[in-house]
């Protein structure tokens, strides 16, 4: 991590986002030119118009119509961020998979190859096996039964198929970053901990780890797998990453930390398992929340841990 690497010019993607700002500053930081793919210009933070390294490109990733001013003259590595954290299949399709359509569009009309790093996540992995093998690393299983899932889940897995087969039609280097669950100021809540009601949060487990990454340590990692050359792998210059922090709570020491900002005011410890069990008599029922999916529930509730040894 010590070794300098010259400037280079990035594009990133979902700039305006929690992760892409944070990226913007950590691309500058070390000395690159940005260019800042948003939806909307109005929204980039005020300090961007003062910073002469960072170019500011309006452009709906879902429209077509934006694949002429993703231009790729100069830019030596994609940070994809882009996509939608919500809505349904629809809203995903939309939103996180067409956009990746027309990024790889414009790389494919530019004829250039830039290093292309997408901003996937964790939730690709299958939660079903942790019973066994309790540890989530880049040789896990992926989810075998989507259908069984969110449409967040579904739409990264696709995102996954399209930049892989993109970076070997296109001769690119490509490294796959699954971010575990990003926090950092204003945002500390995530699917791994429990459901909210009001005052209250059911603690689901006890054991195990949550998968946490600083929005900061995202960002720098994000930055540093654009810099770097990727390694050829059985299918070409593709490398997988989890993006996880060195030192992971468990639930009890994050509700505790979580309780001394105000909420929650009461903690329920309820196990998972009687989710699990109502979940396995329910199955034929369709539009289930997460709690009462059996693949859902277990990947963010079971008692998993997450090594980071080979980012």
């Amino acid at each position: 991590m010590g070794e300098m690497t010259p400037e280079m010019t990035l594009m990133i993607t979902g700039a305006a986002g929690y992760v892409g700002r944070a990226t913007v500053a950590a691309a500058r930081a070390a000395g690159h030119d940005v260019v800042a793919v948003v939806r909307l210009a109005g929204v980039v933070p005020d300090t961007w118009a003062d910073d002469e390294g960072i170019e500011v490109v309006e452009a709906d990733l879902s429209d077509p119509a934006c694949i002429p001013a993703l231009d790729m003259e100069g830019i030596d590595a994609v940070i994809h961020a882009a996509a939608s954290l919500s809505g349904d299949d629809a809203e995903q399709a939309r939103s996180t998979m067409n956009g990746t359509l027309h990024l790889v569009q414009a790389i494919a009309d530019s004829e250039l190859s830039p290093r292309l790093v997408l901003v996937s996540s964790i939730s690709v992995y299958s939660g079903m096996g942790l019973l066994a093998n309790p540890m989530i690393d880049e040789t896990s299983m992926l989810e075998r039964n989507p259908s069984a899932r969110d449409a967040y889940c579904r739409a990264k897995l696709e995102q996954e198929d399209i930049c892989v087969d993109a970076a070997q039609e296109l001769t690119l280097d490509l490294r796959l970053m699954r971010l575990g669950a990003v926090f950092g100021p204003e945002r500390l809540w995530n699917a791994h901990v429990g459901p909210g009601i009001g005052p209250f949060v059911l603690r689901l487990n006890d054991g195990g780890e949550i998968p946490l990454c600083h929005v900061n340590h995202a960002a720098n990692a994000l930055v540093r797998a654009a810099e770097l050359p990727v390694p050829q792998g059985p299918d070409g210059p593709i490398e997988v990453l989890n993006l996880i922090d060195d030192d992971l709570p468990d639930r009890i020491r994050f509700l505790n930390a979580m309780a001394r900002t105000g909420w929650p005011k009461i903690i329920v410890p309820v196990h998972w398992r009687l989710f699990d069990l109502l979940a396995s008599a329910l199955t034929w029922l369709p539009g289930l929340p997460g709690l009462l999916r059996r693949e859902t529930l277990r990947d963010g509730m079971a008692s998993a841990f997450y090594p980071n040894a080979r980012l």
